[in-house]
């Protein structure tokens, strides 16, 4: 009989504990995103968050009280955090506009910053460049919450996007601050990372963070003066330079006046080391590399790569044109 109680007993904890899990386990409802497919360059973009709540408070826990936090993931030169308002939509729950949380303020969980802290969370998703920041919102009220008090919301984003032509995938979580960035949280956080988004119209040329890319710098903004590491991926797709390890950089500098200064010689300093996995990695000093006069600057690197003897090479796209990347201030 004391074994059969026992078993009761520890049957009924177990049971127990699995509904106070479970009681403690339901909170936002799965979120979607919708997210428009391209915008002008320098122009203000919208992006709706629908998600919703569904607490399971029991009956002898206080009501749930909390505040909403909202993460928003965007290239670094949209400059966002002095362009964007966050603002929440709910029928029960009232309007109210979100406030950015400070720099300087640490996520409990991570003892990071709200920000580092969503990246270490979230990462750059699906995008394959980083140059990307996160913003995180946090609403001014607190909003209290019954058992079954089931209800949907929205969260609408408005930001001016940046004025360079780019394509990207936007990231995006809601959250509730009582629980903050519990790496095991999935119950209390929710997140999404859009489809492609392009900035259409705008300067330079396109900066593609998602596709695989022949070339790459890094990093991705850079002035003439400081050192670049640019890599080379012949595994990606056939090219000319597919049966050879010997690889070489040509390149051209375009200087603010106009000035066309080049290099092609095939010597150690102009040579990609191989990485493995068909990879390759020059890094240079492009005013050195090139040799710029000290009262010129560059703007613009167009280059190609190459065999040995410059008989084949590898421009963008794998087509005769060259790379090219412009130097901005990072």
């Amino acid at each position: 009989m004391k074994k059969l109680l026992k078993n009761i007993k520890l049957v009924l904890f177990i049971a127990g504990l699995f509904l106070v899990v479970f009681l403690a386990n339901c909170g936002l409802t799965p979120l979607t995103i919708e997210v428009p497919s391209e915008v002008n360059a320098e122009q203000v973009a919208t992006f709706t968050l629908n998600c919703g709540t569904e607490p399971r408070i029991a009956n002898t826990d206080p009501p749930y009280t909390t505040k909403l936090i909202v993460g928003f993931m965007v290239p670094k030169s949209w400059k966002a955090s002095q362009n964007t308002t966050v603002e929440l939509i709910s029928s029960e729950k009232g309007n109210s506009t979100l406030q950015l949380i400070p720099a300087g303020e640490k996520e409990p969980v991570s003892g990071l910053s709200w920000s580092d802290a969503a990246k270490k969370r979230f990462g750059i998703g699906p995008n394959l460049l980083d140059d990307f920041e996160w913003l995180v919102y946090r609403s001014v009220p607190a909003y209290t919450f019954v058992n079954n008090e089931d209800i949907k919301f929205k969260v609408k984003i408005s930001s001016k996007v940046g004025s360079e032509n780019s394509l990207c995938r936007l990231g995006f979580f809601v959250l509730s601050s009582k629980e903050n960035l519990r790496p095991e949280d999935t119950d209390y956080t929710k997140y999404a990372f859009s489809n492609n988004f392009s900035v259409v119209n705008g300067s330079g040329e396109l900066v593609d963070y998602v596709n695989p890319q022949l070339a790459k710098v890094e990093p991705v903004k850079s002035l003439d003066n400081d050192f670049v590491s640019m890599t080379f991926d012949a595994g990606i797709l056939e090219t000319a330079l597919s049966n050879t390890d010997d690889i070489f950089l040509e390149a051209r500098g375009i200087t603010e006046s106009g000035q066309q200064i080049a290099v092609s010689s095939k010597v150690d300093k102009t040579k990609l080391k191989p990485l493995g996995g068909k990879k390759y990695r020059i890094d240079i000093w492009p005013r050195g590399l090139l040799n710029v006069p000290g009262n010129e600057n560059l703007v613009r690197l167009e280059y190609y790569f190459t065999n040995e003897t410059g008989s084949a090479r590898v421009g963008y796209g794998n087509t005769a044109d060259p790379f090219r990347y412009t130097f901005k201030c990072p």
